[in-house]
């Protein structure tokens, strides 16, 4: 996707952002989410989901956002910020993997370690998922 930055299109920035969602924020076990999909999991009308990723939607309200943005779990501020989105959605995923109290606390714990000890923490991190079939390059 093209970075949609705030500022300039709204139309074009939501349309831009709608779609990467319906793209690329699915559990990736399945295809992408259909609009009937995200109309049944936000009170949503399949129309005014339709209007917003033609473009034709330069307005939508503010629940509708919001909305949807829960739905895909991401932060409200997508919509908006003069970040790229890739930069968001990174930023949420991060914050979603430290909830789990074990990544927490191998990274507090991990906070005052050597930068050859770092590594080697990152190392065994890898081992552990290499054994478990995992993709080596997940962040």
């Amino acid at each position: 996707m093209a970075e949609a930055r705030a500022g300039g299109d709204g139309a074009a920035r939501i349309t831009a952002v709608f779609t990467y969602l319906l793209e690329h924020r699915h559990p990736t076990d399945r295809a992408p989410y259909s609009l009937v999909e995200v109309a049944a999991g936000t009170s949503i009308s399949v129309s005014t989901l339709k209007a917003m990723k033609s473009g034709d939607n330069a307005n939508p309200k503010i629940n509708t956002l919001l909305e949807i943005a829960r739905f895909f779990n991401v932060p409200p501020d997508v919509w908006v910020t003069d970040k790229p989105l890739a930069h968001v959605l990174a930023d949420r995923d991060l914050h979603d993997a430290m909830r789990d109290a074990g990544v927490e606390s191998i990274a507090l714990r991990s906070k005052d370690l050597t930068p050859e000890n770092k590594q080697l923490v990152a190392q065994v991190i890898a081992n552990a998922r290499k054994s478990q079939g995992l993709d080596q390059d997940a962040r």
